[in-house]
């Protein structure tokens, strides 16, 4: 971490890891639903009762699970918030869990100067849909909402990124707002790709492709196996999945992740996110870590998480020393077809955070998130709106800086051209085939 913790405590307002206390879990009733606020210890110690109801869920998520949770609390200061909702079961004493959202405590960009509840809970989980069963999601959100307004110690801003834009679970969250648990103000939305056919993996791959760059990675492919012994391996099992973390870890950090200070083991606190959730899920047959390998060497690994019925294909990496050969497509291929392959599969998230590269171009459904803001509070009635409008203007800004940067990269490129045309060069050489 960068900053000190005297400087989190200045800025967030928040207990430094050291002075941090535990949550003490807190229920509130609402109608026969019965709130948990917990931390993640609580959480962690539930992982039967998760993965009933992730089995449930309207919609899957992975980034929701109790390793996250556990791997979050460990590697950030920010306090862990975990809404867990209960319904007493009939007949029997043992309750029924229908409903869990992950949060942490902060105040970010969107929120500032105002401590909020954020999802999802850090930057490389990558959805923040809560986790709720179909047949209680009204009153799921609408007993959660209550308990964060009733709550003196919680904030009343929720700030949620990459929701699941699922009818029956956005009525439902809507519809508890609109009886008057509070008020929200959408922020943004995208789509991203997704996995969901009943096509065969040959077939679906064969789709989404010219015949030309089908036959030209089936060349590279065969090209690879005559340097060596070239296979795909997926691995799930703890002692397994350590291993393969850390050639995960490596790799990516050697190449333009790395370069750009944004992979996973650029920042320590990621580094051990990352092996704290992955060997949670591991220990719960939750992640395989999938893998081409020449001569048993990886030049292209894919991570993928599963929950309930959903997969989640979290992160990428590939040896650039071999991207003439797109190893990071071959090996998306291979992870096609194993996901295609797994019957407790109905669908796989790409998790990318914009409809845009290889992945996006070679499944073709597509995910559909949305990010927003909700106000529990009742002080400041005008406060949902200013952040709303603060925030929108900010994307806009950015956006237009994006194009602007993008469209002065292609005037460059194009004068470089000119330039060289001019003074009798050729156009160069052309760029490998990207990975």
């Amino acid at each position: 971490m960068t900053m000190s913790s005297a400087l989190r405590e200045r800025f967030d307002g928040l207990p430094s890891r050291g002075t941090a206390t535990a949550v003490a879990p807190t229920a509130l009733a609402q109608n026969d639903i019965r709130v948990e606020l917990a931390d993640a210890a609580r959480f962690g110690a539930l992982a039967e009762a998760w993965t009933s109801l992730a089995a449930r869920a309207c919609v899957p998520n992975a980034f929701m699970d109790p390793a996250v949770a556990l791997a979050v609390a460990e590697a950030w200061p920010y306090p862990v918030r975990v809404l867990l909702a209960w319904r007493d079961a009939e007949p029997g004493p043992a309750p029924l869990l229908v409903g869990a959202w992950l949060f942490v405590e902060r105040r970010t960009r969107q929120s500032w100067p105002y401590r909020a509840l954020v999802c999802p809970p850090c930057s490389v989980a990558y959805l923040g849909t809560p986790v709720v069963d179909p047949d209680h999601a009204r009153a799921v959100f609408a007993a959660i909402f209550a308990t964060i307004r009733e709550a003196p110690d919680l904030p009343k801003i929720v700030q949620v990124g990459d929701v699941s834009d699922d009818p029956l679970l956005m009525d439902a969250l809507r519809s508890a707002l609109l009886d008057g648990a509070g008020a929200w103000t959408p922020i943004g939305r995208r789509r991203r790709a997704k996995l969901e056919t009943r096509l065969d993996a040959k077939t679906y791959w064969a789709n989404s492709m010219s015949a030309k760059h089908r036959h030209g990675f089936e060349r590279m492919r065969r090209q690879l196996a005559q340097q060596g012994k070239l296979e795909f391996v997926a691995v799930g099992q703890p002692a397994a999945v350590a291993v393969g973390i850390e050639e995960f870890l490596a790799m990516e950090a050697s190449g333009w992740k790395g370069a750009r200070r944004s992979a996973l083991a650029s920042d320590p606190a990621t580094a051990l996110f990352t092996r704290r959730m992955l060997q949670g899920l591991a220990e719960r047959g939750r992640v395989s870590v999938q893998s081409l390998r020449l001569d048993d060497v990886p030049i292209a690994i894919l991570v993928v998480l599963y929950s309930g019925p959903g997969a989640f294909t979290w992160r990428v990496a590939y040896d650039e020393r071999y991207r003439r050969y797109s190893p990071g497509i071959l090996g998306l291929e291979n992870t096609t077809a194993h996901l295609l392959s797994d019957p407790a599969v109905a669908s796989a998230d790409s998790c990318n955070h914009m409809d845009v590269g290889y992945q996006a171009e070679r499944w073709g459904e597509r995910h559909e998130v949305i990010d927003f803001l909700i106000d529990l509070g009742s002080a400041r009635p005008l406060r949902l709106a200013v952040l709303g409008r603060r925030e929108r203007a900010f994307l806009r800004c950015k956006a237009l800086a994006r194009q602007a940067y993008h469209a002065a990269r292609r005037k460059r490129a194009e004068l470089t051209l000119k330039l060289r045309a001019r003074l009798g060069h050729g156009p160069g050489p052309a760029a490998a085939p990207g990975a």
